[in-house]
């Protein structure tokens, strides 16, 4: 796995490696990050992590910080090494915990991008869309990976639905708070 674009680019980081964790390959990030701006000083959200893949994207392309939770502890593990091989330890708040809790530690906290790509047997979407769109500021993103057959809703509050795409066995919905 690489760094497509900004100042890590094309620098390489470690997987997880396990069969539990599902790295989202180089193309789709690609795709993705060509259909939501990053600005300059933007603050991330990225849950169910993995190896921070999504994080480590969006700091080289001009993110200011990055909170990354997942409740593995080898994925916990990887991204800290991730973020030593890319020197933005100083960039990222990496915590072991499940998304739950997760939210209510960062819910003071406003994000511009919320990156969620939980496992496919994920259940909760309705109840934590509702969730994030208290914590992504206004025109914000919330990037969110599914298989291809779950099907989210066209709007969640002040949530739009703006791209959807199949890629194999996943899909990725991307929504903008208005």
């Amino acid at each position: 796995m690489r760094i497509i674009s900004g100042q890590f680019k094309g620098r390489r980081f470690d997987r997880v490696g396990k069969k539990t964790t599902r790295e989202t390959a180089d193309m789709v990030r690609e795709a993705v990050f060509q259909m939501i701006t990053i600005h300059q000083g933007d603050t991330i959200l990225d849950l169910f992590a993995g190896s921070g893949a999504y994080a480590f994207e969006a700091i080289s392309r001009g993110a200011s910080h990055a909170y990354l939770s997942d409740k593995d502890k080898d994925a916990i593990k990887t991204i800290y090494q991730n973020a030593d091989l890319l020197a933005c330890l100083d960039q990222v708040d990496i915590l072991l915990r499940d998304y739950k809790k997760m939210l209510k530690k960062v819910e003071d906290i406003g994000f511009n991008i919320i990156f969620i790509d939980p496992p496919y047997a994920f259940e909760s979407y309705d109840q934590l869309m509702f969730q994030l769109n208290h914590l992504l500021e206004d025109q914000g993103y919330i990037v969110v990976e599914t298989n291809k057959y779950t099907q989210l809703n066209e709007t969640y509050d002040k949530l739009i639905k703006i791209k959807e795409k199949t890629y194999g066995i996943k899909r990725v919905s991307i929504y903008k708070k208005k």
